[in-house]
């Protein structure tokens, strides 16, 4: 099966509408050591369906008030050549539609730890993006090898070179990971909102709520 055929049957398996998940906050330790993430859910999960290279499996993400956390997961041992596909207003019409599967419309974009722009016309319209890390955008990624885990970090505060918009203008976007290596592999893209941390005083005012009625019986 080409490349081509095989990716427009593994859309037609995928939903027309986006997972739309509520974000986890938590602060996690790019390190290689996965153990921090053993609390996040799992978004989406990818059947084995690229065999002999990269095959993409699970995706987890979190953010605190800084960066975005992205740990994902492969069937084999290869992780290099993962594509990491960011629509920032969570509309296909509006950004680089990967594979032309109609399932996001990317403006920012990661190979590896590689960060590029996108537009409607273009898979790397050459604009790129400043600010965390190395200055130019570029995500922290945990290992730069292959393995059958990754996970990597990406700031929130990051703009845009080409009108110094910020990339993660609102709460809100959506998430493809993607190769082109083999037969070519997407999972389900992810529409993931960013998540707060719960205030201190109104955790404070429910201890002291449960405190009051404990009193009075």
């Amino acid at each position: 099966m080409s490349i081509t055929k095989h990716l427009i049957a593994a859309g037609a398996l995928l939903s027309l509408a986006p997972l739309a998940m509520a974000g986890t906050f938590k602060t996690i330790t790019i390190d290689g050591d996965y153990s921090d993430w053993a609390d996040v859910p799992v978004l989406d999960s990818d059947a084995a369906d690229n065999p002999g290279t990269l095959d993409i499996a699970d995706i987890q993400i979190a953010n605190d008030n800084d960066f975005l956390y992205i740990r994902y997961t492969h069937h084999t041992a290869q992780s290099l050549g993962t594509f990491i596909a960011l629509d920032v207003d969570s509309n296909v019409g509006t950004g680089f539609d990967v594979f032309g599967l109609g399932l996001i419309g990317s403006e920012a974009g990661w190979q590896n730890d590689f960060p590029f722009t996108q537009d409607a016309a273009n898979f790397n319209n050459g604009s790129g993006m400043s600010g965390d890390f190395f200055g130019s955008g570029a995500a922290l990624l945990d290992d730069f090898s292959d393995g059958s885990s990754s996970e990597l970090a990406i700031s929130l505060d990051i703009t845009f070179n080409d009108g110094g918009a910020p990339v993660f203008a609102d709460d809100t976007f959506t998430i493809l990971l993607w190769t082109d290596l083999g037969q070519g592999d997407v999972n389900a893209p992810v529409t993931y909102t960013l998540a707060v941390p719960e205030p201190a005083s109104a955790a404070m005012a429910l201890v002291g709520l449960a405190a009051v009625a404990g009193r009075r019986r």
